[in-house]
């Protein structure tokens, strides 16, 4: 004959029972394990008001009693409630934030848009001004191009190939 391990939920004379001897019991929420009740705290009248866990390399935990679901005393286990971490609904945050933002945006972008431009205009005026002081300091704008333009003795040295498309320039004298 099997016998299952009894529990005793929270509010029954057993599990109150249990709950003011149950150091050294472990406490586990879920599937996960919280730690080993280390001491109790009674509140007056003689019932446990909150327990003191001990975890392993995090310290100390306290619990309140009202936590816990049930006890089972055979495995020497307390049942506790799994911790339900409550989100803040942030969209009013949220849409604060944005409205903050587009008016700062609004305010900034037409000094941004200024000073762009203003810094544009002053790079191209230095960049004209540099082209000029080279342009300037060249002898001439002919001499410059002038050894891309063929001379006579350039023509006269190319021998006409005869056939095909790459024929070299020809003149008759």
């Amino acid at each position: 004959m099997v016998v299952r391990d009894r529990s005793f939920p929270n509010g029954s004379p057993v599990c109150d029972y249990w709950l003011s001897r149950c150091e050294g019991f472990t406490v586990r929420a879920g599937s996960r394990n919280l730690g080993v009740v280390e001491r109790l705290a009674f509140a007056s009248g003689g019932r446990v008001q909150s327990l003191v866990l001990r975890r392993r390399r995090r310290g100390r935990r306290p619990l309140e009693a009202e936590q816990v679901l049930a006890v089972v005393p055979a495995r020497q286990l307390l049942l506790a409630r799994r911790a339900r971490h409550e989100v803040p609904d942030v969209r009013p945050l949220a849409r604060t934030a944005q409205r903050g933002a587009t008016a700062v945006v609004r305010r900034v972008t037409p000094v941004v848009v200024a000073a762009a431009r203003r810094g544009a205009l002053e790079t191209a005026r230095a960049i004209r001004a540099e082209a000029d002081s080279r342009t300037r300091q060249l002898p001439s704008a002919r001499l410059a191009r002038a050894h891309t333009v063929a001379n006579e003795y350039a023509f006269g040295l190319q021998q006409p190939l005869g056939r095909g498309r790459n024929v070299g320039p020809t003149r008759s004298p």
